[in-house]
C-alpha cells in the first residue's frame, strides 16, 4: 500500500472539506505560482516562436509565453 490514503469525494460535503485541507496545505507564494502571478520572472528573452500546432508566431519576452499561447490555442492536442 501506498504511504498516502486518498479517497475520491462522493458528495459536496467530502469534496469542500477536501478543498480546504488541500488549500491549507498551498501557501500564498506557491498558489500564485500556480495560477500565473509569476510574470515578473527575471528569466528575460527575446524570441519569435511559431506554435507547432496553430502555426501562430508570438514574441515571446517572458520565458512562459509560450505556455501562455498553448493554453488558448486552438489546436491544441493536450487540450480537452
Amino acid at each position: 500500500m501506498a504511504d498516502f490514503d486518498f479517497k475520491v469525494p462522493t458528495s459536496q460535503a467530502e469534496y469542500e472539506e477536501m478543498k480546504k485541507m488541500i488549500r491549507a496545505e498551498i501557501s500564498d507564494n506557491d498558489l500564485d505560482n500556480i495560477v500565473g502571478g509569476n510574470d515578473d520572472l527575471k528569466d528575460k528573452i527575446d524570441m519569435i516562436w511559431t506554435c507547432p500546432f496553430c502555426g501562430a508566431v508570438v514574441n515571446c519576452k517572458f520565458v512562459q509565453d509560450a505556455a501562455k499561447h498553448m493554453t488558448k490555442c486552438p489546436n491544441n492536442p493536450y487540450k480537452k
